[in-house]
Formats: structure tokens, C-alpha cells, sequence
């Protein structure tokens, strides 16, 4: 309440005399201009205020200085006389009034070009040392920033033939020499009580001091070589010599934020020369990182036979060692491992192919670890940058982890949820580099870096569903790109994760075992080619060993996995030798389709995929193949609706006209059935769109010349179908329309073509 009083007073009589500078402007009265200015500008002569009230004062005068400058220009303009009007303000009384209206008069004198800017900036910068005290020096040396910030001698600016790009370097380097010397000195002024309190003070002020920074890097005279040879060097003087923390690591941040990352990569040993040179109170790792950070985002899109001519990685990991030796602590575990998380990434950037790097780095992570934690136990920060650190090498190096020592030493200090958060990376990583599996030793070290997606351990916590599914799915995805260079290595692997994946547990095994069923019909092509002892029996007994542990856990996808196994048989057994087996698959799928599902919707599409097979499959004797042909015709037939009945029975006329199977009598038996069905319904334009399904498969058989297939049941289901049309008169619906359209259209271009004579449309 204090401060909010002092400077609301303080305000108050700068409004005042800034509306009495304002009418002698207006009226063009120099020496009243003068003092009320003067007297306003007093008001930053106080030591009541906080540095930030003391800020929101200085933001008044300061736009009440802008008008000032401006009236300077025009009196020059007028008169031609900024030379008397810079000499009439050195009789000011006070120091702080006669500096502020020195500094605006002096940006109007380069303006003028009356004197060259490197002459008036040098008079400025040596003229405003009259003020030592901490707050008051460094908001009038701000002031002189802000003004003079775009006149300043520069490559491409209109001042560049007042002087060179070294001129305003020395007056920048200078200016924040003096500035960060008042800025330390606040730190020392009060009593120590209130240490904590003039740290915050302290902070609230840094952009005054970091604004030199900032202008320097905005110097386009300010090349690589000046940087490197003048600026950097002279900057870094200024951090050292303060001997303050608090100083040297903002500053040090400014640096790294403001140049440019080329620059960092040039001047690399210089800055972290100089961050062992700082105070213990530093925080160096936080340099570090922000340092390898922003490198190591140059690296990404700079040419790499630039960033490598600099012996990065070396040069670095001296450093990071010599901190680690000198200041390494439990404490700082966790800070320690993100600077190396920091070098990590930055070395893969510059190094992508280099394995040994970063298993250094690895190495690095785990004594600092067996040093400080020797009992393994982390915070979560630190667990956090573990992940990171084993992350990071993925995306570049993809399996080459594997040869890493220390990757799993690493791993092993995660708890479960991490490890497995790792080993889904892992597994992404590995995914979307389209990384072959083709030995064991590859496979073996896989499963074991992942294996806490494949078996649950002691700590294990339960994941979300939809992560789970996505885990699993990664995993089934990994065994699709087991590729052996022979038939029995890659049974081989596929033996592998098959011992594994049995160890996963049930909730697993709908994820993991269809992808590892269909990798093993995958390799029954090669078996007749191959001299291997592995055959085709072999491989049938543990399809169905998977299949039997599939059901056990979701009878639906089990249903349908019978189904391929059994196109499977068909497919590269024509002898028939395994008919057994065959036989086994499909009644198994029809069990299941009779006990288990009960979704109408469910048992639909498996009763199809199952007349689609046995269709399509002739792998049986006659007696095998009548068995399971009738029974599904059956389960085609007696479905939950009617509508399910219709196309049920239609489906299963296919059964009885195949290259195995040649029954006119069974065809014509259901596609009655399904007439007659599709009829009682009744008027409705899902009755006529059935009929329409009916007279569709009449026409198909009628095409193949079955036999049983005649002309006039044709024309009467026609008829049938154009009557329910007219009794539904309005209501037809569209798809009726187009459908029947359709199908009229289809009969007289065959009938064009010589064929189906006799059908009436």
C-alpha cells in the first residue's frame, strides 16, 4: 500500500508537469520546456519505490520524453540550432534531469547529422557514468538504449557512414558493462534480511540489462568473425568479472538465446570454457542444456559436413565430465541425466550413424547413477529423462540399440510402466523402419528389451484399454517382419516368439497369435522347397494349437482363423493328405458358430465367410464334403430374421454348384426356399428387394445351364416381383426402383446377346 501510494504521488506530479511542458511546447518557450521536463524527469530521483513501481514511473516519464524528442527535431528544423539547445541543457541543475534531456537531445543530434553518431553515442555513454546509483543508473542507461537503438553505425543502416559497426559495439559492450555492474550492485544494498526479497527485485530488472545483448545480435554488421574475435570474448569478460550468480547465469542465458545457433557451434569451447569459470551457485547444467539444445537443432537442418568440422562430441563430453567430477550429487541426479539427455540428442544429430557415442553417453548415465542412487531408486524426474535418454537413439538407430551395453542396464532402473512405455518406442521404432528380423540372436535381444509388452512382471499396473490394444497391435506388427534367410531359421523365430507370446497371458493372445498364425501360413509355400525336416503336418498342428488358444479367448476371431486355415489346406494340399485336419478346421468353425455367437449381426458374417469357404475349398471326399456342405446350408437357412433367411438360403445354393459339387436338385431346393420365404414377408419393399436377390441368382444358374433352373418359375417370379411392385404403388422405394432398373437392364443385353430366351420382363 505503501509503494502504491509513493508512486501514484510520484505520477501525479508527473501528469503535472508534463501538461505544463505540453503548453510551453505548444507556445515554443525553450526555457520552460526545460524546466518542467526537468522537474518532471525529477521524480525518478526517488528511493521510495520498488524496482517495479520505480518501472511503471520511468514508463511515464518515458512517454512524456518521446513529445520532448520530437520538439527538439522541429526546433532544429526551425532554428538549425541543436548544438545551443544540447549546450542549454548542460546548465540543468540536477544531474538525473540534465542526463535524461542530454540523452533525447542527443538521439536528435545524429539525426541531424550535425555530429556523426559514433561521436555523440561516445559523448552520451561517458557523460551518463555521472549516475552511480543502482536503480537510477540503470533505468537512464535503459533510456539511452531505447532511444538510440535505431542510430545506430551499423552494415545496411542509414547511420552507417557515421561511424562502423565496431563504434556501436563499443558502445553496447560498454553500456552493458556499466549496467550489469549497477545491477550486481543491488543485490548488496539493504540488510540481509531481506536477501530473498532483493533477489525478485533483482529478476523483475534483468531484461534491462539482457536489452544490450539483444541489440548486439541484432547488429548485422556483427559477422562470425567480430563475434568470435571481439564480442563473444569481451561478453563473456563482463559475466566473469561480476562474480555473481545471479548475474552470470541470466546473462550466459542471453547469449545462447540471442546469437545465432552458428555462431554457438564456432564459439562452442569458448562458452563452456567459460561456464566453468562461473560461480558454484550457477546453474551450469541449465546452460548446458540450452546450449546443446539449441545446437543441436541447427545440426537438424544444417549440412552435416559443416557441423562435423567441429569436434563436437569431444569437446562436449570433456565438459560434461569435468562437472559431473566436480559437482555431482544425489540432489542432482536428475539434472545431471538431462544434460546428458541434451548431449545425447545433440550427438545423434550430428552423429545419426554413430553407435559408440551414444553408447558412451548411456555409460555416462549409469555410473552417475550407481554413484549417487546406489540403491537404484529414482525420483520421477529423473525415471522421466531415463525414458528419454533410451528414447532418443530410436529414431535413428532403430535396432542398432541392441549392441548397446548399456541400453538395458538403463531400462532396468525404470519401473514397469516406464520400461514398457520405452518398449513401445521400441517396437514403433523398429515398425516404421521396416527393420527385418532375420536371426535369432536379433530376436532374441528384441523380445527381451520389450518384454514387459509381452509378460507381466511383479510391478505391473494395469494400462488403459485403447493402450493396451495399441501395445499389442505394435507387437503384431513386430512378428510381420520375422523374415529367416532359410525355412528353418525362420521356423526358428517364429519358435521364439511363439514361447514368448504362450507366456503372455490370455489377454494377449487375441492381439499377438493371429499375426503369428497367418506368419506361419506365410511360410508353407516354401516348405516343398526347402530341405529342411519342417513340414506341412508340422506347421497344421500348430495352426491349430493357435487357433484352439484364440478361441478360448474370443470364439468369433477364432471362427474366422479356422476358416483360413482351412483355404490354407486347399491351397497347397491338391493330394488331399491332410483332409483330417482340414475337415477339423471347418467343423470346428461351424461348432462355434452354433454355441458361441449369438449377435445376429456376428453370426451373419461368419455363416458367410463359412459358405464362402466351403465353397471355394475342395479338399474333401465326397462323404466329408456332403457332411459339412449340408450342415451349413442349414445354419444358412435358419437364421434369427427373415430377411437373414432369404439371403442365408441364396448364399447357400452356391454350395451345391461348384467345381467339387455338382447338385441341380439341392440348388433349386433352396432358391425355393428362399422364393417362398422372401414372399411371405409380405408387401413390403424389403419382400421385393429379396425377389429381386431371388430372380437375380435364377438368372446367375440359369447362365451356368444348371438344369432344374426353368423358365417359367423365372417369369412368375418376375411377375411376382412387378405385382408387389404395384401394390406398393407411391411407397416404392428408390432403391426398388434402381435395383429392379438394374436388373431388367442386365437381362436384355444377355437376352441381345442370344441368351435367356423365353423370360418376359
Amino acid at each position: 500500500e505503501e509503494q502504491e501510494k509513493y508512486l501514484e504521488e510520484s505520477v501525479t506530479i508527473v501528469k503535472q508537469e508534463a501538461f505544463q511542458m505540453q503548453k510551453a511546447l505548444d507556445s515554443s518557450n525553450m526555457p520552460e520546456v526545460l524546466k518542467h521536463a526537468a522537474i518532471m524527469i525529477s521524480e525518478l530521483r526517488t528511493s521510495l519505490l520498488s524496482p517495479k513501481a520505480y518501472f511503471e514511473l520511468y514508463m511515464q516519464v518515458f512517454d512524456q520524453m518521446s513529445r520532448l524528442e520530437s520538439y527538439f527535431m522541429e526546433e532544429h528544423r526551425r532554428t538549425g540550432k541543436i548544438a545551443e539547445i544540447y549546450e542549454k541543457i548542460q546548465h540543468t541543475t540536477n544531474i538525473l534531469p540534465r542526463l535524461y534531456l542530454l540523452v533525447a537531445a542527443g538521439s536528435v543530434y545524429i539525426k541531424t547529422r550535425e555530429l556523426t553518431a559514433k561521436d555523440v553515442l561516445k559523448d552520451l555513454i561517458e557523460m551518463i557514468k555521472g549516475v552511480q546509483h543502482p536503480m537510477r543508473g540503470l533505468f537512464l542507461r535503459y533510456y539511452l538504449n531505447k532511444v538510440c537503438k535505431d542510430k545506430l553505425p551499423d552494415k545496411g543502416s542509414e547511420y552507417e557512414d557515421s561511424g562502423d559497426v565496431t563504434d556501436s559495439v563499443d558502445f553496447l559492450l560498454q553500456n552493458l558493462s556499466e549496467m550489469n555492474r549497477l545491477w550486481v550492485r543491488m543485490q548488496h544494498t539493504g540488510t540481509v534480511r531481506d536477501k530473498t526479497k532483493r533477489e525478485k527485485e533483482r529478476s523483475d530488472l534483468k531484461v534491462t540489462v539482457g536489452e544490450n545483448i539483444v541489440r548486439l545480435s541484432n547488429l548485422q554488421g556483427v559477422n562470425l568473425e567480430l563475434y568470435q574475435s571481439v564480442v563473444l570474448p569481451r561478453i563473456i569478460e563482463i559475466v566473469t568479472s561480476s562474480k555473481d550468480a545471479i548475474s552470470q547465469q541470466y546473462l550466459m542465458d542471453c547469449i545462447i538465446q540471442a546469437f545465432p545457433d552458428d555462431y554457438h557451434l564456432h564459439t562452442l569451447e569458448l562458452l563452456l570454457e567459460a561456464c566453468t569459470q562461473l560461480q558454484p551457485a550457477v546453474e551450469i547444467k541449465g546452460i548446458f542444456i540450452n546450449l546443446l539444445t539449441r545446437i543441436a537443432d541447427f545440426a537438424k537442418e544444417a549440412d552435416l559436413e559443416i557441423v562435423q568440422r567441429v569436434n563436437i562430441f569431444d569437446l562436449v563430453k570433456t565438459y560434461i565430465d569435468k562437472i559431473i567430477q566436480e559437482q555431482s550429487n544425489p540432489a542432482d541426479t536428475a539434472k545431471f541425466l538431462e544434460l546428458n539427455a541434451a548431449f545425447l540428442r545433440l550427438s545423434l544429430r550430428c552423429y545419426p550413424d554413430n553407435i559408440n557415442y551414444v553408447n558412451l553417453i548411456l555409460d555416462s548415465c549409469v555410473t552417475l547413477i550407481d554413484k549417487n542412487q546406489s540403491d537404484g531408486r529414482l525420483d520421477q524426474e529423473s525415471l522421466k529423462t531415463i525414458v528419454k535418454l533410451l528414447s532418443h537413439p530410436l529414431e535413428s538407430l532403430s535396432l542398432a540399440i541392441l549392441s548397446m551395453s548399456n541400453y538395458p542396464k538403463l531400462m532396468n532402473y525404470l519401473q514397469f510402466q516406464s520400461r514398457k512405455q520405452v518398449a513401445f518406442k521400441i517396437v514403433k521404432a523398429v515398425v516404421a523402419n521396416k527393420v527385418e528380423l532375420a536371426d535369432a540372436d536379433t530376436v532374441e535381444k528384441l523380445i527381451s528389451y520389450i518384454s514387459s509388452l509381452l509378460v507381466d512382471a511383479n510391478d505391473t499396473t494395469e494400462s488403459e484399454a485403447y493402450e493396451f490394444e495399441d501395445e499389442q497391435q505394435g507387437v503384431a506388427k513386430v512378428i510381420f517382419l520375422i523374415k529367416g534367410p532359410d525355412v528353418k531359421t525362420h521356423f526358428h523365430l517364429l519358435h521364439i516368439f511363439r514361447t514368448k507370446l504362450a507366456q503372455g497371458g490370455n489377454r494377449r493372445i487375441k492381439f499377438t497369435y493371429p499375426a503369428l498364425l497367418f506368419k506361419y501360413i506365410k511360410l508353407v509355400p516354401n516348405l516343398d522347397s526347402s530341405d529342411s525336416e519342417i513340414t506341412f503336418h508340422h506347421v497344421l498342428k500348430i495352426l491349430l494349437q493357435l487357433v484352439n488358444k484364440i478361441i478360448e479367448v474370443d470364439p468369433e476371431l477364432g471362427l474366422k482363423l479356422s476358416l483360413q486355415c482351412a483355404l490354407c489346406i486347399h491351397n497347397h494340399d491338391p493330394e488331399k493328405n491332410h483332409e483330417e485336419i482340414a475337415y477339423e478346421f471347418i467343423s470346428q468353425a461351424l461348432i462355434l458358430y452354433q454355441d458361441e455367437l449369438s449377435d445376429a449381426a456376428a453370426k451373419s458374417h461368419a455363416i458367410t465367410l463359412a459358405l464362402s469357404t466351403l465353397a471355394y475349398v475342395s479338399c474333401f471326399e465326397e462323404d466329408n464334403s456332403e457332411t459339412l456342405v449340408h450342415n451349413t446350408a442349414q445354419y444358412a437357412h435358419k437364421q434369427s430374421t427373415k430377411t437373414a433367411e432369404v439371403r442365408g438360403a441364396l448364399q447357400a445354393t452356391e454350395l451345391f454348384w461348384t467345381e467339387a459339387v455338382k447338385n441341380d436338385q439341392r440348388v433349386l431346393h433352396y432358391l425355393k426356399r428362399a422364393e417362398k420365404c422372401a414372399e411371405n414377408i409380405g408387401s413390403t419393399n424389403e419382400s421385393v428387394l429379396l425377389l429381386i436377390d431371388t430372380l437375380n441368382k435364377y438368372i446367375s444358374f440359369l447362365l451356368r445351364d444348371v438344369s432344374t433352373i426353368e423358365i417359367d418359375s423365372i417369369n412368375n417370379l418376375i411377375s411376382n416381383i412387378n405385382n408387389g411392385v404395384k401394390k406398393l404403388g407411391g411407397d416404392t422405394s428408390q432403391d426398388v426402383k434402381v435395383y429392379l432398373a438394374n436388373t431388367n437392364k442386365y437381362i436384355r443385353t444377355r437376352q441381345e446377346e442370344g441368351k435367356l430366351k423365353g423370360i418376359k420382363l
